[in-house]
């Protein structure tokens, strides 16, 4: 063979081989390794930054949840306490509107008081009063106001506090309404 022939045949083939070899060498400035093993150490320290920024959220929120658990606890017993103080008020009120109604009377015993003499009557409607004072407020309240007068009249001079409480519930009561 020709050494010309030979010449042109391997001198692509020699070419080749070492552009293949110089594509396989590393960088001359860093070798490979070493940039990786810097991201990789940068990224474990942001990771364990990050790590650290949720660890201190999750105890915040463990934190918040404490406060809103003894705020919702004082709530509820606000709540309750609320309840109760309502329902004593509705009590109350229950209680004094019952106090404003007089009882039903009947009307034969209202008579026979107005047909009293005026003396005897203020010493049954004391003794009336120390025994059921709504009673004796409905009998009062009842009579026509000129006996009613004259009773209380009478019933002054005997207990004057009697007689002003007598008058302070016949003024603030009003008969029970009667369903026919």
């Amino acid at each position: 063979m020709n050494p010309r022939y030979l010449l042109w045949i391997s001198a692509p083939l020699v070419l080749s081989a070492g552009v293949l070899w110089l594509s396989a060498q590393e960088p001359k400035g860093e070798p490979k390794g070493a940039t990786e093993g810097i991201k990789v150490a940068e990224l474990a320290s942001q990771l364990q930054a990050r790590e650290k920024q949720v660890a201190q959220k999750e105890a915040d929120l463990r934190q918040m949840e404490q406060r809103l658990n003894t705020l919702q606890a004082t709530m509820d017993k606000d709540r309750t306490d609320l309840a109760v103080r309502e329902k004593a008020v509705q009590d109350a009120l229950t209680k004094l509107e019952n106090l404003k109604v007089r009882p039903v009377i009947d009307p034969q015993i209202i008579h026979t008081y107005e047909a009293m003499d005026p003396t005897a009557g203020a010493q049954a409607m004391k003794e009336l009063a120390s025994q059921n004072l709504e009673v004796a407020v409905a009998l009062l309240a009842g009579m026509t106001p000129k006996k009613a007068a004259k009773l209380m009249d009478q019933l002054a001079p005997l207990d004057a506090k009697l007689a002003g409480r007598l008058s302070e519930r016949v003024g603030l009561s009003k008969p029970k309404e009667t369903t026919a």
